[in-house]
């Protein structure tokens, strides 16, 4: 009798100690499960009203200059964390109408800003006042000193660039590969050969040019003026004006929701 016993317990504790290496087999080749971190999921959520242009419409081509040291600043603006154009969904939708206008003709639109955050906005009046040198004037603005460019209208102290409704645009062929942003340039109302590449179309300057030959109805060579006249035809069936001293800026000017002045950073 003793002798079944000790049998039976040896039996048990051979079962179980098999069980149990087994269990530890299939862990061993099973794939942890790891959380994806929030950035891995999806990209950040945007205030009620916002939208992606990518999103909504990826054939329009982006060059988002604050995100980089490419522009008249000659560094990374405040509040631009990655290159994205973020603008309130009926400037979106406006701006992908008009996108589908140029494109039965050949050519495409081309985003350098959107939204802009107040933080940008008031960076540009520090860079303005500062006594550093304008390393980048030479590009950007080789006759107009930096701080006289609030009192002549190329750079505000309060832009609808961030309420959402404003957008820095250009032209490009459709058929044209996408250009990287330029590292260097010639003065932006310079010959075309010399300007930032930023088309294989000539817009009478390159952007964010302070320079009267920037304005809208400047005497520029036919071809720029073909090409302007163009982009604002465009714009202005959807809804957009022009802002006359800046060939590339536009204001939405159909419904949106209420407007205010945002501050999120851009990413």
């Amino acid at each position: 009798m003793s002798r079944r016993r000790v049998t039976f317990r040896g039996v048990a504790r051979a079962l179980a100690a098999a069980v149990l290496t087994m269990a530890l087999l299939a862990m061993a080749v099973l794939p942890m499960a790891v959380p994806a971190g929030p950035a891995a999921a999806q990209p950040s959520a945007l205030p009620d009203g916002f939208v992606r242009l990518r999103e909504r419409d990826p054939s329009i081509r982006q060059d988002i200059r604050y995100a980089g040291p490419f522009n008249f600043t000659g560094r990374p603006v405040p509040g631009y964390l990655a290159a994205e154009c973020i603008l309130l969904r009926p400037v979106a939708d406006a701006l992908a109408r008009a996108q589908a206008r140029l494109a039965a003709e050949g050519f495409h639109l081309k985003v350098y800003d959107c939204y802009r955050p107040v933080r940008a906005v008031q960076s540009f009046i520090v860079w303005a006042q500062s006594p550093e040198p304008d390393r980048m004037a030479r590009i950007f603005s080789p006759a107009i000193p930096k701080q006289q460019q609030f009192a002549l209208g190329y750079i505000a102290k309060r832009s609808r660039h961030s309420v959402g409704t404003a957008v820095d645009v250009g032209l490009v062929r459709a058929a044209d590969p996408d250009l990287p942003t330029p590292t260097d340039a010639g003065p932006c109302d310079g010959p075309v050969a010399t300007r930032a590449r930023e088309s294989s179309l000539d817009l009478g300057t390159a952007y964010d040019c302070a320079a009267p030959l920037a304005a809208t109805a400047a005497r520029v060579s036919p071809e720029a003026r073909r090409n302007r006249d163009r982009l604002v035809r465009a714009l202005a069936a959807e809804g957009f004006r022009n802002y006359s001293l800046e060939w590339w800026h536009f204001d939405y000017t159909g419904p949106t929701p209420p407007q205010k002045a945002w501050d999120f950073p851009v990413r």
